[in-house]
């Protein structure tokens, strides 16, 4: 009996392939979309939760009281030796130190040198980290981390540094003078993790590997650096209000009165990857918004299913009549189109995945290069599948089988029109799925003109052709080299040697004290050092007093608007001449003599902060190059001849800062194209619905447009009598739909200190361009109609 069902179901399906196809292809879109989401959404969920004791780990991170409150993800090196043997209940504890940058000279098999600059990349670990964290070993292990002079490497890097050779044992140098020994190999794999680095040299060798690190950095707990994570792993959950009191109270005891504008606290493992206020990548509310999205996804494309069903209803009356008359129950007919909806569904599901399969490398590549996602887990895809063909059969298949069988023989067997009621729920059905494509329509709308306005706003300074190039030696000989080979560059504006950009990633700062004031001032600055030059090669602009200059009797300082306000100073002017101490610049006393115009050191999502610049070599890391002129890359090659020349050990690498700028806007260009991704596929889903609603609706009516045909209608005529009702219905769904994607997008704005002004044109914009895309779907069927011959509908009568 279950046979016939299938060979009857699949004769049905290949009876009405246009059909057919419109459902499964609909079906199998949104499955697929639903089935990136998903993928992107487990993959970050399950960040770092294979190791073995992640519900007993903990990250210390620490709240910091400064007036407003500051986010501290960072610990010290100090903190790290307390907590590891003076705290009960910590069964471990492990401190890294991440985002280090070396260049690594290889000699591989008595070749010519070859060095590496490697990028943020490198981490220095205490020995018991690769006992806490559980990492793939393919060959050596960690059983000498604790000695100086050790790595441990990835995979990845090995093949990148000695091809198909085992690397263990193997020497590299570092910094063109320290030699390190490779004693471990651990695979690239897994990647959903926060906690890796290519490259782990043991803690022990920092001063081996940075001779100029102060001994304090190894015993001062307020040596607290973002770059420096500690972790430690607890007897039990319920010791974790235990141990934060610990910290406190060792806090005050090595911090002493300070440790009042401290609270420390132990964040879960698993809140790492998340936590926004700690330097998490992704949000939780970004990974609900985008299941919503793909719930949303799929129910427009079982609408489809449902409409296109129930539509073909005029069309089934007479095989639904006939099963009855020869004694079919309702419950055999119900079993019979819910084994079309399995057939259906699971071939939609196969073609998803196929689709899938040739778009994920395409996702990866240009949503998700940062961050490939990966399948982690075949078995939860698995379930999740099994998932999706049980939720789709009850929500797509249930109500139009039950439709079509408790349809009564008499109306099957003489065929009338759709009911009322039926009419209504199709229409209902036009206007959700449309109004959802408009919604993420306006919403993928709104989001790239935030993004291209963060981009692209006035900033405060000059970002344009301005090369950022890290010094590997900023001794005054090695710079006065570099000065003189700079100026004879045409293409060269101007240079200055400073630590960084004024916009950038990295956030230096710290307390201040201003004037004769007792106390400090109860919010920290932020510490950009440069040059006298500073000011000229970023195009900041000095609206009060002068630019710093070269001086070694008393520091000079340079602050912004918004720090005057901040001291309660009615104008810019009253700063100058003032007495000023900066916690950044080892509590140097200084005087102020300028005040720039604001600029945004950090991305537009915060407020303009208050800003120290001072000339302070010891801070110097980078260079930065403004250069003039159309030619630029040509400017570049002449910039690294000259350092190469003379850095002759060091590798050349260069950043355009308007990239850098860009880059600190990477997660609202990832939610951008997912949105217009999810959108363009809610409106292709749509138009197939569309599509196949229009076919039945000119399929039933062709003998009445052959009869206005023959009495004078135009073919233009015949179209829009056609295609005004699905106007009316997808006019009504942007009217319903504007307002939820005005609160939706006013809420996500919100987000951001700067931020456009939602304008009534971007929802006309948005609007026509969805009327637009259903006329072309609903037209491409009403005007194949109307120009038909009407002596074919009209033949049989």
């Amino acid at each position: 009996m279950l046979k016939n069902y299938f060979i009857t179901a699949w004769r049905n399906l290949v009876k009405r392939k246009f059909y057919s196809a419109i459902n499964i292809f609909g079906l199998a879109l949104g499955i697929a979309c639903s089935l990136l989401l998903y993928l992107f959404i487990s993959y970050h969920v399950s960040f770092d939760q294979y190791h073995k004791n992640a519900s007993r780990t903990y990250r210390v991170v620490n709240d910091l009281q400064f007036g407003e409150t500051i986010h501290e993800k960072g610990a010290s090196i100090g903190m790290y030796r307390a907590l590891r043997s003076d705290v009960s209940n910590v069964t471990n504890a492990a401190v890294m130190l991440s985002n280090y940058s070396f260049t690594v000279t290889v000699n591989n098999l008595s070749k010519a040198e070859t060095r590496f600059k490697e990028n943020k990349n490198v981490a220095l670990a205490s020995p018991e980290w690769f006992k806490m964290f559980d990492y793939k070993w393919i060959a050596g292990d960690d059983r000498e981390f604790n000695l100086p002079n050790i790595a441990v490497i990835t995979q990845k890097q090995a093949v990148k540094y000695f091809g198909n050779q085992n690397p263990i044992g193997k020497i590299i140098v570092f910094e063109n003078r320290q030699p390190v020994k490779i004693t471990g190999l651990i695979s690239d794999e897994p990647s959903n993790t926060d906690l890796k680095s290519d490259i782990y040299l043991s803690l022990s060798s920092l001063n081996n590997i940075r001779p100029g690190t102060f001994d304090n950095f190894f015993t001062d707990w307020g040596w607290i650096n973002s770059t420096t994570s500690l972790y430690l792993s607890l007897n039990d959950n319920k010791s974790r209000p235990e141990v934060e009191s610990a910290i406190a109270g060792l806090a005050k005891a090595n911090i002493g009165d300070n440790a009042k504008y401290y609270h420390f606290w132990l964040q879960p493992l698993a809140d790492v990857h998340f936590n926004k206020d700690f330097g998490g990548p992704v949000q939780k509310s970004l990974l609900a918004t985008l299941a919503i999205i793909g719930m949303l996804i799929l129910i427009i494309a079982s609408f489809n299913y449902i409409n296109i069903s129930i539509a073909q209803q005029s069309k089934r009356l007479a095989e639904i009549g006939t099963r009855k008359v020869l004694g079919g129950t309702s419950w055999q007919l119900f079993i019979q189109f819910m084994i079309e909806t399995f057939m259906m569904v699971s071939m939609a599901i196969m073609v998803a995945l196929a689709f899938l399969s040739l778009i994920l490398p395409a996702a990866n590549q240009f949503l998700f290069s940062r961050d490939p996602v990966q399948l982690i887990n075949y078995k939860s895809i698995i379930i999740f599948l099994g998932i999706l063909l049980f939720g789709l059969l009850l929500f797509s298949g249930v109500y139009p089988s039950f439709v079509l069988s408790r349809i009564n023989v008499f109306k099957a067997l003489k065929p009338q029109a759709g009911t009322w009621k039926a009419g209504l729920l199709r229409k209902l059905l036009v206007i959700a799925q449309n109004g959802v494509a408009y919604m993420l329509i306006i919403c993928a709308f709104i989001m790239v003109l935030q993004v291209r306005f963060l981009k692209n706003t006035d900033i405060g300074f000059d970002r344009n052709a301005v090369v950022m190039v890290p010094l590997p030696d900023t001794s005054e000989s090695k710079k006065d080299i570099l000065r003189s080979e700079l100026e004879k560059i045409p293409q060269v504006a101007s240079f200055t040697f400073c630590r960084q950009p004024p916009s950038s990633e990295n956030n230096f700062g710290g307390s201040v004290k201003f004037d004769n004031r007792p106390d400090w001032e109860s919010w920290p600055a932020g510490s950009p050092a440069g040059d006298t030059a500073y000011v000229k090669s970023f195009g900041l602009q000095i609206i009060a007093g002068r630019n710093i200059r070269e001086s070694n009797a008393s520091p000079e300082y340079l602050v912004n608007e918004t720090m005057i306000y901040k001291l309660g100073l009615k104008k810019p002017a009253e700063a100058i001449g003032k007495p000023l101490i900066v916690g950044q610049f080892y509590d140097q006393k200084g005087t102020i003599v300028g005040v720039v115009k604001d600029f945004n050191a950090n991305s537009l999502e915060v407020p303009i902060a208050p800003e120290v610049i001072a000339n302070v070599p010891e801070k110097f890391s980078s260079i930065g190059i403004k250069l003039y002129g159309s030619n630029l890359e040509s400017a570049v090659q002449k910039i690294q001849k000259h350092w190469e020349e003379i850095f002759p050990k060091e590798v050349f690498e260069y950043q355009f800062l308007d990239d850098q700028i860009a880059h600190l806007y990477q997660k609202q260009e990832l939610q951008q194209k997912i949105i217009w991704l999810s959108a363009s596929v809610a409106i292709i889903i749509s138009c197939l619905g569309l599509l196949g609603l229009v076919s039945l609706v000119t399929l039933q009516r062709t003998k009445e447009i052959g009869i206005r045909k023959v009495v004078g209608a135009s073919a233009s005529k015949i179209t829009v009598m056609l295609s005004k009702d699905f106007m009316k219905l997808i006019a009504i769904a942007i009217i319903i739909a504007s307002p939820i994607a005005l609160y939706a997008m006013n809420k996500w704005l919100q987000g951001f200190a700067y931020r456009i002004n939602i304008s009534w044109w971007m929802f006309v914009a948005a609007g026509l361009l969805a009327v637009l895309i259903a006329l072309v779907a609903v037209c491409f069927q009403t005007i194949k109609a109307a120009v038909a011959n009407p002596v074919d509908s009209l033949r049989t009568e």
